[in-house]
């Protein structure tokens, strides 16, 4: 049996890319940053699935591991879901400093 990551880790990254998936809905039926959010819900379901290379993981490696040994290989699935990871956290960073900014707009009234 493959080594894998434990139960913990998968519950919060569905999560987040549940998270990640109803938020970005929302902004495009609020009719907000309606290219981005479609972008983002995108890179949401797309990314789990080229995650799917790791099935064929040796079974020494979990999936992280697996990850970054096919990134210093040069796996083109690699460096999507690594740019895509980076993608989804530089959105939601975005997004909260955004809402942060119009917290504070809205104190200062």
């Amino acid at each position: 049996m493959s080594n894998t990551l434990p139960a913990w880790f998968w519950i919060a990254y569905y999560l987040f890319l549940a998270v990640t998936i109803g938020v970005a809905i929302y902004n495009v039926s609020t009719r907000k940053e309606i290219r981005l959010s479609l972008l983002t819900i995108w890179v949401a379901i797309t990314v789990p699935i080229a995650l799917l290379n790791t099935i064929v993981a040796p079974a020494e490696l979990n999936e992280f591991q697996h990850l970054v040994n096919e990134l210093h290989q040069g796996a083109l699935w690699a460096w999507y879901a690594s740019s895509g990871y980076l993608f989804l956290a530089v959105w939601w960073i975005l997004l909260l400093l955004k809402i942060i900014e119009r917290q504070k707009k809205l104190v200062t009234r």
